[in-house]
C-alpha cells in the first residue's frame, strides 16, 4: 500500500458548487520543529465491542492528566504501516484529517483527560489507537501514546449470511424513464455488521455513453435483518486525461418541490448517512430497495428551510479539484425504489474493466467516532 499522504478524506464543509469558492482552510500545518516523544505514563487501550444506545460499539478508554489535550486516532495496522513508522507525518496526516472538518465534526475527536471513546464497529484485525496531544493552539506538540489490539470477528449468523450472494437489482430511470440492472455481489467484510457490495452502477448490458463503475465497492451495513446503504468516501486518484485528481464519493441525491430555493434535484454531500433500506422477503430470495429519510437543509439565510423528505437516487459522483465542483459519472441512472432478486448463493465474480483511473489510493481504514442515529441533525442541500 502506497503512504497516504497523498490521499485525503472528502470533507463535505469545503465542498461548493461550480464557480463557488472552493476549499476553504483545509490543511493545518505545523509551523515549528516538533520532537516526538512517546509518553509512556498516558495509557489508551481497547475495551472492546458492547451495547450503547441499543446500537454495537467498540470502545476505547484513555487515561492522561484532565490538562491534556489530544486527539484520538485509530487506524488500522496495514494503515499506519504505510508510514514506515515516519510518526510525525502520520500524526501531522490525522491533525489535517480532524481539523478539515467543521467545529461539530472535530469535537468528536478532540478530548481533554481521561475519556472512552465509541466507535462504530471496526472490522476484525490488528487495529493501533492513537493518543496525539495538542497544545492550546490545536498545534502538534509531538508527544503521544499508542496500543495495538487485535478485533476478533464473531461468528456470522444465518440472518447474516442471507444478503451475501449475487442479486439482479431492477429499477428505473426518471428523465426518460427506462428500464435499468445492476448485478450486485454482495460478500461479508465484517461478520453481523459490515458486507462489501461491488456492482452498483454497473449495467447488465453496456451502452454506448456509460461508464462502468466495476473499479468500485461499497461498504453496507447489517441491522435487524435488513441492509443499510450509506453515503461514504470511495478513493482520490489522478485523472491524466483533464489533468485534475479528483475524489471519488457515494452520495444521495434529493428532489426538492418547495418553494424556498428552485425546484429539483439537491445532492446531500454528508458522508456516512443512511441513504437506504434493503429489506428481505420472508423466503430470502427477494428484497425491496427503498429511499431513506432526510432532513435536508435548503437555502441560505432567512430563506433556509429544513424540507423533510426521502432520497430520490444514490449514486457515484467526483469532485474536481481543477474545477472545485461535482461532476457525476453517469446522468441517467435509475431512481428509488429497486426490487432485488437473488440469482446466487455466492457473490458474483469480479469483472474489471481496464483501470480508467491512475494512482488511486484505498481509501484508509479508520476508527469513526460512534453518532446515535436519534442525534443525528438535518444535512446542507446543494445544486449540482
Amino acid at each position: 500500500m502506497t503512504a497516504l499522504t497523498g490521499c485525503r478524506k472528502h470533507i463535505r464543509p469545503e465542498r461548493q458548487n461550480p464557480g463557488g469558492s472552493g476549499e476553504g482552510g483545509g490543511g493545518h500545518h505545523t509551523e515549528q520543529t516538533v520532537t516526538v516523544k512517546e509518553n509512556k505514563s498516558w495509557l489508551i487501550e481497547y475495551t472492546g465491542r458492547q451495547i450503547l444506545d441499543g446500537e454495537t460499539v467498540d470502545a476505547v478508554s484513555t487515561t492522561v492528566p484532565s490538562n491534556i489535550i489530544y486527539l484520538i486516532s485509530v487506524l488500522s495496522l496495514a494503515d499506519y504501516t504505510s508510514y514506515e513508522n515516519d510518526k510525525l507525518k502520520f500524526m501531522e496526516n490525522e491533525l489535517n484529517w480532524v481539523m478539515g472538518m467543521d467545529k461539530a465534526e472535530q469535537e468528536k475527536y478532540i478530548y481533554t483527560g481521561p475519556a472512552t471513546i465509541y466507535l462504530n464497529p471496526l472490522v476484525h484485525g490488528d487495529w493501533y489507537a492513537f493518543i496525539i496531544a495538542l497544545d492550546s493552539d490545536s498545534k502538534l506538540t509531538g508527544e503521544y501514546a499508542a496500543t495495538c489490539f487485535e478485533v476478533k470477528e464473531e461468528a456470522p449468523t444465518q440472518e447474516f449470511l442471507k444478503w451475501v450472494g449475487s442479486w439482479k437489482v431492477s429499477g428505473r430511470t426518471d428523465r426518460p424513464a427506462r428500464d435499468v440492472t445492476y448485478i450486485l455481489s454482495i460478500e461479508s467484510l465484517e461478520a453481523n455488521y459490515m458486507y462489501n457490495v461491488s456492482g452498483w452502477e454497473t449495467l447488465e448490458k453496456v451502452e454506448a455513453g456509460w461508464m462502468q463503475m466495476d473499479q468500485e465497492s461499497l461498504i453496507t451495513y447489517y441491522d435487524d435483518g435488513d441492509m443499510y446503504f450509506t453515503s461514504q468516501y470511495i478513493q482520490t486518484y489522478e485523472d491524466e486525461e483533464y489533468n485534475d485528481t479528483v475524489e471519488e464519493v457515494f452520495l444521495g441525491e434529493i428532489f426538492y418541490k418547495g418553494t424556498h430555493a428552485t425546484p429539483g434535484i439537491y445532492i446531500i454531500e454528508e458522508e456516512e448517512k443512511d441513504l437506504a433500506v434493503a429489506k428481505l422477503s420472508e423466503d430470502g430470495k427477494s428484497a425491496s430497495l427503498e429511499p431513506a429519510e432526510v432532513n435536508a437543509l435548503i437555502g441560505e439565510g432567512e430563506e433556509q428551510e429544513e424540507y423533510a423528505t426521502v432520497f430520490y437516487d444514490m449514486k457515484y459522483f467526483g469532485w474536481s479539484q481543477k474545477e472545485k465542483g461535482w461532476f457525476v459519472y453517469n446522468e441517467n441512472v435509475a431512481v428509488f425504489p429497486f426490487t432485488m432478486e437473488k440469482i446466487a448463493a455466492e457473490p458474483a465474480p469480479a469483472t474489471k474493466a481496464q483501470a480508467l483511473k491512475r494512482g488511486t489510493c484505498d481509501r484508509p481504514l479508520r476508527g469513526k467516532v460512534f453518532v446515535p442515529k436519534s442525534r443525528k441533525k438535518a444535512v446542507k442541500a446543494v445544486k449540482l
